[in-house]
């Protein structure tokens, strides 16, 4: 049998206590006016492309040709089209587009999928569009992509970095809940990116192609994730303010209570992002744009309380902005999961 320490004075637990106390900055804190959240929005902006670093992923295009793949499939609300896109030299992207039927002019939304098997996941097909009926996880994104177009939305979904047919070539024949972040996380650090920021990438050119197309309201243009779309949502929506409406389901919390206090998948980790502020701070900098953000009661990775917390930092700020009725917080009796009794109509509005 082996030997169990149940305590060590050498334990590194109380280091990393410290380490949160002591780097966190409070951009917000000392903040008294509209004028103020505006210059701290803008420095949170600049801040984070820097700390994803977008500007130095190598390789990518001025102008992104997309490609058709297949036949359009059609469905009794909308017309689902899937496509391809080189966004960096070596990197083709794909995505689905969903386009309501007898629409002129729609809103338009960038839905990024969370962790199960990709990105058809949020619109309920097979790899060849059809119908699919398989629920992962008590199905927690809901379909929402589909939902979206059900409800008039153009709706842009890109196959995320890493996830379902964008994972590593050796990763494919693996169960399609095994996703690449892992090594990718890993691998994309000497070269100072991380999975964030290749996502948030993909996100910027679906807000491009959004808005390059003739029926959408370039007014309208929103965007949408749970747990790591989440991720990808917020700081998507940081940086492009094309995303006038954003909705952030299962993710804004602290990083504490959250990514920092257990288990996480590599995805989540962007180094040096608490010099900048708490997760509540960059959902602040889209103030006074539209902010929908969702977090279910019973959701054990991104905790109610430290939700609630996050809440109401971003509350005061939307105040501070004259935005109150710019925000819009669901808290749902449900577990790690979109919610969509609200978020829906807030999106195709």
């Amino acid at each position: 049998m082996g030997v169990f320490m149940k305590k060590s004075r050498f334990s590194p637990d109380k280091f990393m206590d410290e380490l949160y106390m002591n780097i966190p900055r409070k951009p917000y804190e000392n903040a008294k006016s509209g004028d103020d959240i505006s210059e701290i929005g803008r420095e949170i902006k600049a801040k984070t492309k820097e700390l994803l670093n977008i500007d130095n992923i190598p390789s990518k295009p001025e102008r992104i040709k997309i490609v058709p793949e297949g036949k359009v499939l059609e469905y009794p609300d909308y017309t689902l089209q899937r496509y391809s896109a080189e966004i960096c030299k070596g990197l083709d992207m794909l995505f689905y587009v969903l386009t309501p039927k007898n629409v002129k002019s729609a809103p338009g939304v960038v839905a990024l999928c969370g962790h199960g098997y990709g990105v058809r996941q949020i619109l309920k097909i097979k790899k060849n569009g059809k119908k699919k009926r398989f629920n992962y996880l008590d199905n927690y994104q809901k379909n929402f992509g589909a939902e979206l177009a059900k409800r008039g939305c153009v709706v842009v979904a890109p196959e995320l970095f890493g996830f379902g047919e964008a994972r590593l070539r050796k990763d494919l024949t693996k169960p399609f809940y095994i996703s690449s972040c892992d090594e990718l996380s890993h691998h994309l650090l000497p070269y100072g990116l991380t999975v964030a920021s290749m996502r948030v990438y993909q996100a910027l050119v679906c807000a491009r192609i959004l808005s390059d197309m003739e029926c959408v309201d370039k007014n309208k243009i929103g965007c949408m994730g749970i747990s790591g779309g989440g991720l990808t949502a917020l700081y998507a929506s940081v940086i492009e303010e094309k995303f006038s409406r954003t909705v952030i389901s299962g993710y804004v919390n602290t990083f504490r209570s959250s990514i920092l206090s257990m288990w996480h998948c590599p995805d989540n980790y962007i180094p040096r992002i608490l010099e900048t502020g708490e997760i509540y701070d960059f959902a602040c900098a889209l103030a006074p744009r539209e902010l929908l953000i969702e977090s279910g009661r019973r959701d054990k990775l991104f905790p109610v309380a430290a939700s609630e917390e996050a809440h109401e930092k971003i509350k005061r700020v939307y105040s501070l902005a004259g935005a109150e009725d710019k925000l819009c917080i669901d808290i749902f009796d449900g577990k790690h999961s979109v919610s969509g009794r609200k978020s829906f109509e807030f999106l195709s509005k």
